[in-house]
């Protein structure tokens, strides 16, 4: 992980992240595991678990989830399952995205700014 995104990381009280194929784009969003809770909390948390609102909402957000740690040098063991659904191979790019931050395929995340510098000049 590179350093820009360790230091806002050692805030929060445990170093655990969740890793999943992002819903908008051909990348992973990878969450603090406290903010990733919260967010999934404040999303359901006021649904009747027993209700098809609920199991609905919940299987979308937590059941294709991966739980990861750095290890000691800041690296972090992606799945394959996550390596693949996002076409990670070769050179890789870490985006900000405030409460949590991206991983692309470089050439995946090229085309998406030059998709979006298309739009906004439309």
């Amino acid at each position: 992980m590179p350093a820009l995104f360790r230091g806002p990381l050692s805030r929060f009280e445990s170093n655990e992240l969740i890793g999943r194929k992002s819903d908008h784009a051909p990348c992973l969003d990878i969450w603090p595991k406290q903010v990733f809770d919260e967010e999934v909390q404040r999303r359901i948390g006021n649904l009747d678990p027993f209700s098809r609102d609920y199991q609905k909402r919940a299987r979308r957000l937590v059941a294709h989830v991966y739980p990861l740690q750095p290890d000691t040098e800041s690296r972090l063991v992606l799945p394959r399952e996550l390596i693949e659904q996002a076409g990670l191979d070769g050179e890789i790019v870490f985006t900000g995205q405030v409460k949590f931050f991206q991983i692309w395929n470089a050439a995946r995340w090229r085309e998406a700014e030059a998709e979006d510098a298309e739009e906004d000049a439309a």
